[in-house]
């Protein structure tokens, strides 16, 4: 059995753990090419879109703010104005949970 010297193993476990946060969809990032258009970068519904849309604001909401993730995600979901304009048909599961917790940081304030 062979071992792998201590740098190696330490470089290693380095690009790990660089590769599995990498991995993992930036909430925020998903949101502001997603979701933005319509409800602002802010989530204060301060676009044309959303004027037109008639969106309600995400920032401070706290109903949302009581929400849970997956009924965030469910909501996001069964909205029909996303549907109607396409806006989730290259979102996979991941990217639209880190969206919607995202969207649940707005609606706290944060």
């Amino acid at each position: 059995m062979s071992r792998i010297p201590g740098t190696a193993a330490v470089a290693l476990i380095a690009l790990f753990v660089t590769a599995t946060v990498a991995a993992e969809p930036d909430g925020s990032a998903v949101f502001q090419r997603h979701c933005a258009t319509c409800h602002g970068a802010s989530g204060r519904t301060d676009t044309p879109h959303a004027r037109a849309l008639k969106v309600r604001p995400l920032a401070d909401d706290p109903t949302l703010a009581g929400m849970d993730v997956v009924a965030i995600v469910e909501a996001i979901r069964s909205n029909p104005k996303h549907q109607g304009i396409g806006a989730l048909t290259d979102l996979d599961a991941a990217r639209l949970t880190a969206a919607a917790e995202y969207v649940r940081t707005l609606a706290r304030g944060r």
